[in-house]
């Protein structure tokens, strides 16, 4: 069992994390399925860290061509 119980503010479903990303709920589930973003599963509800979101996009960010 946890020390201290994690704000629920650091967790969010698949219908909350979608719009962070941009994207549509159904791409999000697409994702989970070919396991592109890190999520976890409690029982049959996915959730995502805001934490593993902001690295997710973090590490997909495409830098602008100097000109």
């Amino acid at each position: 069992m946890l020390s201290k119980p994690i704000p629920s503010a650091t967790k969010l479903s698949l219908i909350e994390a979608a719009p962070i990303l941009g994207v549509s709920p159904h791409t999000l589930r697409a994702w989970t399925r070919e396991r592109r973003i890190p999520f976890h599963r409690c029982g049959r509800r996915i959730v995502f860290a805001v934490a593993d979101l902001e690295r997710f996009l973090a590490d997909n960010r495409i830098e602008a061509l100097e000109r």
